[in-house]
Protein backbone atom coordinates (compact mmCIF):
# COMPACT_ATOMS: atom_id res chain seq x y z
CA UNK A 1 0.00 0.00 0.00
CA UNK A 2 1.67 3.53 -0.63
CA UNK A 3 2.26 6.28 1.52
CA UNK A 4 -0.43 8.26 1.05
CA UNK A 5 -2.99 5.75 0.98
CA UNK A 6 -2.02 4.80 4.33
CA UNK A 7 -2.51 8.07 5.69
CA UNK A 8 -5.32 8.50 4.35
CA UNK A 9 -6.70 5.62 6.08
CA UNK A 10 -5.88 6.79 9.12
CA UNK A 11 -7.69 9.99 8.83
CA UNK A 12 -10.90 7.91 8.35
CA UNK A 13 -10.27 5.92 11.19
CA UNK A 14 -9.20 8.67 13.62
CA UNK A 15 -12.64 10.52 12.12
CA UNK A 16 -14.93 7.38 12.74
CA UNK A 17 -13.38 7.29 16.04
CA UNK A 18 -13.82 10.30 16.95
CA UNK A 19 -18.17 10.35 16.10
CA UNK A 20 -18.28 7.23 17.70
CA UNK A 21 -16.84 8.57 20.90
CA UNK A 22 -14.88 5.48 21.18
CA UNK A 23 -11.04 3.94 20.38
CA UNK A 24 -11.73 0.56 21.62
CA UNK A 25 -10.27 -1.83 18.71
CA UNK A 26 -13.57 -3.40 16.90
CA UNK A 27 -13.47 -7.24 18.41
CA UNK A 28 -14.67 -10.37 17.23
CA UNK A 29 -18.36 -11.66 17.97
CA UNK A 30 -18.56 -14.02 20.99
CA UNK A 31 -18.82 -17.73 19.83
CA UNK A 32 -21.02 -19.68 22.00
CA UNK A 33 -19.83 -23.41 22.55
CA UNK A 34 -22.69 -25.81 22.95
CA UNK A 35 -23.15 -27.50 26.10
CA UNK A 36 -22.49 -31.57 25.69
CA UNK A 37 -25.47 -32.38 27.78
CA UNK A 38 -29.22 -31.39 27.91
CA UNK A 39 -30.98 -31.75 31.19
CA UNK A 40 -34.56 -32.24 31.52
CA UNK A 41 -36.01 -31.90 35.71
CA UNK A 42 -39.06 -34.43 35.25
CA UNK A 43 -40.18 -33.81 39.41
CA UNK A 44 -40.68 -36.14 42.02
CA UNK A 45 -39.10 -33.21 44.21
CA UNK A 46 -38.47 -34.17 47.74
CA UNK A 47 -38.46 -37.55 47.22
CA UNK A 48 -35.14 -39.66 47.89
CA UNK A 49 -34.56 -41.52 44.51
CA UNK A 50 -32.71 -44.77 46.03
CA UNK A 51 -32.21 -46.91 43.14
CA UNK A 52 -33.49 -47.02 39.32
CA UNK A 53 -34.06 -49.84 37.14
CA UNK A 54 -35.47 -50.21 33.53
CA UNK A 55 -37.64 -52.83 32.93
CA UNK A 56 -39.13 -53.66 29.26
CA UNK A 57 -40.46 -50.28 27.83
CA UNK A 58 -40.41 -48.05 31.12
CA UNK A 59 -38.54 -47.17 34.03
CA UNK A 60 -38.66 -47.65 37.75
CA UNK A 61 -37.76 -45.30 40.57
CA UNK A 62 -37.80 -46.87 43.82
CA UNK A 63 -37.77 -43.74 47.08
CA UNK A 64 -38.23 -43.61 49.74
CA UNK A 65 -41.65 -43.30 49.63
CA UNK A 66 -43.23 -45.46 47.24
CA UNK A 67 -42.37 -47.37 43.70
CA UNK A 68 -42.70 -44.80 40.67
CA UNK A 69 -42.84 -45.83 37.10
CA UNK A 70 -42.62 -43.90 33.74
CA UNK A 71 -43.54 -45.32 30.15
CA UNK A 72 -41.05 -44.85 27.26
CA UNK A 73 -41.61 -41.63 25.48
CA UNK A 74 -42.96 -39.96 28.57
CA UNK A 75 -41.56 -37.68 30.94
CA UNK A 76 -44.20 -37.84 33.79
CA UNK A 77 -43.81 -40.06 36.54
CA UNK A 78 -46.67 -42.24 38.11
CA UNK A 79 -46.97 -44.28 42.15
CA UNK A 80 -47.63 -47.33 41.23
CA UNK A 81 -47.48 -48.63 44.58
CA UNK A 82 -46.37 -49.02 47.87
CA UNK A 83 -46.63 -45.49 49.17
CA UNK A 84 -45.80 -45.12 52.93
CA UNK A 85 -42.71 -47.85 52.34
CA UNK A 86 -39.32 -47.09 52.06
CA UNK A 87 -37.73 -48.79 49.33
CA UNK A 88 -34.64 -50.98 49.95
CA UNK A 89 -34.48 -53.16 46.69
CA UNK A 90 -36.75 -54.92 43.99
CA UNK A 91 -36.30 -58.05 42.35
CA UNK A 92 -38.40 -58.93 39.02
CA UNK A 93 -38.90 -62.86 38.91
CA UNK A 94 -40.66 -62.30 35.75
CA UNK A 95 -42.15 -59.50 33.89
CA UNK A 96 -45.58 -59.62 36.16
CA UNK A 97 -43.98 -60.97 39.15
CA UNK A 98 -41.84 -58.78 41.61
CA UNK A 99 -40.65 -58.61 45.04
CA UNK A 100 -39.78 -55.54 46.92
CA UNK A 101 -37.63 -55.46 50.24
CA UNK A 102 -39.41 -52.27 51.83
CA UNK A 103 -39.37 -50.59 54.90
CA UNK A 104 -42.21 -48.69 57.01
CA UNK A 105 -41.63 -45.07 57.07
CA UNK A 106 -40.43 -43.38 60.83
CA UNK A 107 -40.11 -46.70 61.97
CA UNK A 108 -37.25 -48.52 64.17
CA UNK A 109 -38.10 -52.07 64.87
CA UNK A 110 -36.92 -55.01 62.95
CA UNK A 111 -40.37 -55.78 62.18
CA UNK A 112 -41.17 -53.14 60.25
CA UNK A 113 -38.88 -54.57 57.55
CA UNK A 114 -40.19 -57.11 55.19
CA UNK A 115 -41.26 -58.18 51.79
CA UNK A 116 -43.98 -57.14 49.07
CA UNK A 117 -44.88 -59.07 46.41
CA UNK A 118 -47.03 -57.70 43.15
CA UNK A 119 -48.21 -60.56 40.49
CA UNK A 120 -49.48 -57.85 38.05
CA UNK A 121 -46.27 -55.93 37.52
CA UNK A 122 -47.09 -53.40 40.64
CA UNK A 123 -50.53 -52.47 39.88
CA UNK A 124 -51.22 -54.16 43.44
CA UNK A 125 -48.99 -55.60 46.30
CA UNK A 126 -49.19 -57.89 48.90
CA UNK A 127 -47.28 -58.03 52.39
CA UNK A 128 -45.50 -61.71 52.92
CA UNK A 129 -44.45 -62.74 56.44
CA UNK A 130 -41.21 -65.17 55.09
CA UNK A 131 -38.04 -64.47 57.70
CA UNK A 132 -35.08 -63.51 56.22
CA UNK A 133 -32.82 -65.33 59.20
CA UNK A 134 -31.95 -67.86 61.35
CA UNK A 135 -34.55 -70.33 63.76
CA UNK A 136 -37.64 -68.09 62.29
CA UNK A 137 -35.96 -64.63 63.54
CA UNK A 138 -36.04 -61.91 61.07
CA UNK A 139 -34.05 -59.04 60.06
CA UNK A 140 -34.26 -56.65 57.32
CA UNK A 141 -33.50 -57.08 53.64
CA UNK A 142 -31.35 -54.56 52.01
CA UNK A 143 -30.19 -55.63 48.67
CA UNK A 144 -31.97 -58.56 46.44
CA UNK A 145 -31.00 -60.04 42.97
CA UNK A 146 -32.84 -62.74 41.05
CA UNK A 147 -30.70 -65.35 38.83
CA UNK A 148 -33.24 -66.38 36.14
CA UNK A 149 -30.81 -68.60 35.30
CA UNK A 150 -30.87 -70.61 38.04
CA UNK A 151 -34.16 -69.42 39.80
CA UNK A 152 -32.64 -68.12 42.75
CA UNK A 153 -32.77 -65.22 45.13
CA UNK A 154 -29.87 -63.72 46.81
CA UNK A 155 -30.24 -60.91 49.56
CA UNK A 156 -28.28 -59.21 51.66
CA UNK A 157 -28.87 -57.94 55.46
CA UNK A 158 -27.08 -56.46 58.46
CA UNK A 159 -23.16 -58.83 57.73
CA UNK A 160 -25.07 -61.82 55.88
CA UNK A 161 -25.23 -62.71 52.47
CA UNK A 162 -28.12 -65.43 51.72
CA UNK A 163 -29.79 -67.38 48.94
CA UNK A 164 -33.28 -68.93 48.49
CA UNK A 165 -34.63 -71.45 45.71
CA UNK A 166 -38.27 -70.96 47.14
CA UNK A 167 -38.37 -66.83 46.91
CA UNK A 168 -37.65 -66.28 50.19
CA UNK A 169 -39.97 -68.62 52.22
CA UNK A 170 -36.44 -70.23 53.43
CA UNK A 171 -32.78 -69.02 53.52
CA UNK A 172 -28.99 -70.75 53.38
CA UNK A 173 -26.30 -68.37 54.36
CA UNK A 174 -23.66 -68.14 52.20
CA UNK A 175 -21.21 -65.54 53.57
CA UNK A 176 -21.04 -63.10 57.14
CA UNK A 177 -23.36 -64.23 60.06
CA UNK A 178 -27.18 -63.36 60.77
CA UNK A 179 -27.60 -60.50 63.01
CA UNK A 180 -24.68 -58.85 62.87
CA UNK A 181 -23.92 -56.16 64.66
CA UNK A 182 -23.31 -53.97 61.64
CA UNK A 183 -24.70 -50.93 59.33
CA UNK A 184 -27.02 -52.32 56.46
CA UNK A 185 -25.17 -54.05 53.54
CA UNK A 186 -27.26 -52.61 50.18
CA UNK A 187 -24.74 -53.34 47.70
CA UNK A 188 -25.08 -56.99 46.01
CA UNK A 189 -24.69 -57.70 42.62
CA UNK A 190 -24.09 -61.07 40.22
CA UNK A 191 -21.34 -61.34 38.02
CA UNK A 192 -22.25 -61.09 34.55
CA UNK A 193 -20.12 -64.87 33.94
CA UNK A 194 -21.83 -65.77 37.58
CA UNK A 195 -18.59 -66.69 39.46
CA UNK A 196 -19.00 -64.58 42.10
CA UNK A 197 -21.43 -62.87 43.76
CA UNK A 198 -20.52 -59.23 44.77
CA UNK A 199 -21.48 -57.55 48.08
CA UNK A 200 -20.81 -55.03 50.91
CA UNK A 201 -21.80 -52.23 52.95
CA UNK A 202 -20.79 -51.01 56.26
CA UNK A 203 -19.33 -52.47 59.50
CA UNK A 204 -20.09 -51.78 62.75
CA UNK A 205 -17.27 -48.79 62.70
CA UNK A 206 -18.52 -46.88 59.93
CA UNK A 207 -15.97 -49.00 58.10
CA UNK A 208 -16.47 -49.52 54.70
CA UNK A 209 -16.86 -53.36 53.90
CA UNK A 210 -16.56 -55.51 50.65
CA UNK A 211 -16.58 -59.02 49.89
CA UNK A 212 -17.05 -61.54 47.02
CA UNK A 213 -18.42 -65.10 46.89
CA UNK A 214 -17.09 -67.62 44.49
CA UNK A 215 -20.39 -69.71 43.91
CA UNK A 216 -18.32 -72.79 42.39
CA UNK A 217 -16.37 -73.84 45.70
CA UNK A 218 -17.74 -70.93 48.29
CA UNK A 219 -14.46 -69.51 48.23
CA UNK A 220 -15.14 -66.22 50.36
CA UNK A 221 -12.85 -62.81 50.42
CA UNK A 222 -13.08 -59.45 52.55
CA UNK A 223 -11.50 -56.61 51.40
CA UNK A 224 -11.46 -53.68 53.68
CA UNK A 225 -9.83 -50.40 53.66
CA UNK A 226 -9.81 -49.57 50.06
CA UNK A 227 -11.26 -45.80 50.74
CA UNK A 228 -11.15 -43.82 53.12
CA UNK A 229 -13.10 -44.56 56.72
CA UNK A 230 -15.48 -43.14 57.36
CA UNK A 231 -17.13 -44.93 54.19
CA UNK A 232 -19.69 -47.69 53.05
CA UNK A 233 -20.65 -48.77 49.71
CA UNK A 234 -23.84 -48.77 47.67
CA UNK A 235 -23.70 -50.38 44.75
CA UNK A 236 -21.60 -52.39 42.44
CA UNK A 237 -21.27 -52.41 38.50
CA UNK A 238 -19.37 -54.72 35.77
CA UNK A 239 -17.65 -54.00 32.83
CA UNK A 240 -15.04 -55.14 30.48
CA UNK A 241 -13.85 -58.06 33.28
CA UNK A 242 -13.66 -54.55 35.83
CA UNK A 243 -15.78 -54.49 39.21
CA UNK A 244 -16.27 -50.70 40.30
CA UNK A 245 -17.64 -50.84 43.54
CA UNK A 246 -19.16 -47.09 44.71
CA UNK A 247 -19.27 -45.39 47.97
CA UNK A 248 -18.56 -42.50 50.27
CA UNK A 249 -14.74 -41.46 49.56
CA UNK A 250 -14.72 -42.97 45.84
CA UNK A 251 -14.70 -45.44 43.65
CA UNK A 252 -12.66 -48.38 43.34
CA UNK A 253 -11.86 -51.04 40.49
CA UNK A 254 -10.65 -53.84 39.85
CA UNK A 255 -9.25 -55.66 36.96
CA UNK A 256 -8.36 -58.87 38.66
CA UNK A 257 -11.17 -60.10 40.77
CA UNK A 258 -9.66 -57.79 44.32
CA UNK A 259 -6.28 -58.85 43.56
CA UNK A 260 -5.17 -55.26 43.45
CA UNK A 261 -7.05 -51.82 43.54
CA UNK A 262 -7.71 -48.24 42.51
CA UNK A 263 -9.74 -45.72 43.14
CA UNK A 264 -10.83 -43.60 40.44
CA UNK A 265 -11.43 -40.79 42.11
CA UNK A 266 -8.93 -40.25 45.54
CA UNK A 267 -9.33 -36.67 45.46
CA UNK A 268 -12.94 -36.71 46.32
CA UNK A 269 -12.77 -35.56 50.14
CA UNK A 270 -15.98 -38.09 51.43
CA UNK A 271 -17.77 -37.20 49.08
CA UNK A 272 -20.81 -39.74 48.31
CA UNK A 273 -20.58 -41.91 45.09
CA UNK A 274 -23.49 -44.08 44.57
CA UNK A 275 -23.22 -45.10 41.46
CA UNK A 276 -21.33 -45.13 37.91
CA UNK A 277 -22.67 -45.96 34.58
CA UNK A 278 -20.97 -47.09 31.14
CA UNK A 279 -22.19 -45.64 28.07
CA UNK A 280 -21.14 -48.44 25.21
CA UNK A 281 -22.22 -45.87 22.36
CA UNK A 282 -19.39 -43.31 23.34
CA UNK A 283 -16.23 -45.70 23.69
CA UNK A 284 -16.95 -46.85 27.08
CA UNK A 285 -17.34 -43.82 28.71
CA UNK A 286 -18.01 -43.45 31.83
CA UNK A 287 -20.59 -41.40 34.18
CA UNK A 288 -20.36 -40.61 37.91
CA UNK A 289 -22.33 -37.97 40.61
CA UNK A 290 -21.93 -37.39 43.75
CA UNK A 291 -23.82 -35.69 47.37
CA UNK A 292 -22.15 -34.22 49.83
CA UNK A 293 -24.05 -35.62 53.00
CA UNK A 294 -26.73 -32.55 53.28
CA UNK A 295 -29.71 -34.16 53.80
CA UNK A 296 -31.95 -30.71 53.75
CA UNK A 297 -29.00 -27.86 52.19
CA UNK A 298 -28.65 -27.46 48.48
CA UNK A 299 -25.91 -28.19 46.94
CA UNK A 300 -25.28 -28.45 42.80
CA UNK A 301 -25.39 -31.34 40.20
CA UNK A 302 -22.04 -32.17 39.51
CA UNK A 303 -21.56 -34.92 36.66
CA UNK A 304 -18.45 -36.14 35.49
CA UNK A 305 -17.25 -38.21 32.95
CA UNK A 306 -14.38 -40.17 31.70
CA UNK A 307 -12.85 -41.40 28.36
CA UNK A 308 -9.89 -43.10 29.90
CA UNK A 309 -11.19 -45.78 32.04
CA UNK A 310 -11.38 -43.56 34.99
CA UNK A 311 -7.70 -41.84 34.56
CA UNK A 312 -8.78 -37.91 34.07
CA UNK A 313 -12.02 -36.92 34.42
CA UNK A 314 -14.02 -33.56 33.34
CA UNK A 315 -16.84 -31.88 35.43
CA UNK A 316 -19.88 -30.08 34.78
CA UNK A 317 -21.86 -27.54 36.82
CA UNK A 318 -25.49 -27.83 36.38
CA UNK A 319 -27.00 -24.19 36.81
CA UNK A 320 -29.69 -25.12 39.02
CA UNK A 321 -32.11 -22.39 41.44
CA UNK A 322 -30.14 -21.37 44.33
CA UNK A 323 -32.55 -23.98 46.25
CA UNK A 324 -31.61 -26.49 44.27
CA UNK A 325 -31.24 -29.83 46.17
CA UNK A 326 -28.65 -31.26 43.44
CA UNK A 327 -27.04 -33.95 44.96
CA UNK A 328 -27.32 -37.39 42.98
CA UNK A 329 -28.44 -40.71 44.76
CA UNK A 330 -29.06 -43.11 41.81
CA UNK A 331 -28.08 -43.15 37.93
CA UNK A 332 -29.18 -45.32 34.98
CA UNK A 333 -27.87 -45.24 31.64
CA UNK A 334 -30.80 -46.36 28.77
CA UNK A 335 -30.72 -46.38 25.15
CA UNK A 336 -34.05 -44.94 23.56
CA UNK A 337 -34.38 -44.53 20.07
CA UNK A 338 -30.51 -45.01 19.20
CA UNK A 339 -29.98 -41.97 21.72
CA UNK A 340 -28.43 -42.32 25.30
CA UNK A 341 -29.91 -40.90 27.80
CA UNK A 342 -28.71 -40.82 31.95
CA UNK A 343 -31.41 -40.80 34.89
CA UNK A 344 -30.38 -39.15 37.80
CA UNK A 345 -32.32 -39.49 40.97
CA UNK A 346 -31.41 -36.56 42.96
CA UNK A 347 -32.08 -36.70 47.21
CA UNK A 348 -34.65 -34.83 47.57
CA UNK A 349 -34.30 -32.46 44.54
CA UNK A 350 -36.65 -34.69 42.14
CA UNK A 351 -35.39 -36.41 39.10
CA UNK A 352 -33.07 -34.92 36.31
CA UNK A 353 -32.98 -36.74 32.73
CA UNK A 354 -29.56 -35.97 30.57
CA UNK A 355 -29.36 -36.23 26.96
CA UNK A 356 -25.82 -37.62 26.22
CA UNK A 357 -23.31 -35.94 23.11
Amino acid sequence: MKLGNVLLWLLCWLALSACNGDTTPLQPPPVSTPEPFEFTHQGLDGLIIKRLYQQEDSILALTNNGLYQQQQQQNSWQLIGLEGYELQDLAMITDQHWLAAVRLQDATESASNHLQESFDAGASWLAVSRPFGEDGKHEGIYALHYDTLQQRLYATGLGVLAQSDNLGISWQKLQGDWDMLAQPNSALALAPDRSHIWWGGQGAIENGVLFSYRLADGHSQTFKALLPDPSVYYNLRFANNHVYACGEGGIVMTTNNGDSWINLLPESDHRFYFDIAMDPNSNGRLYTAGWDKKFNEPQPLILQWSDNAGQSWQRLHYQGPPDFMGGVRSMLLVQQQEQSYLYLGLYKGGMMKVRLE
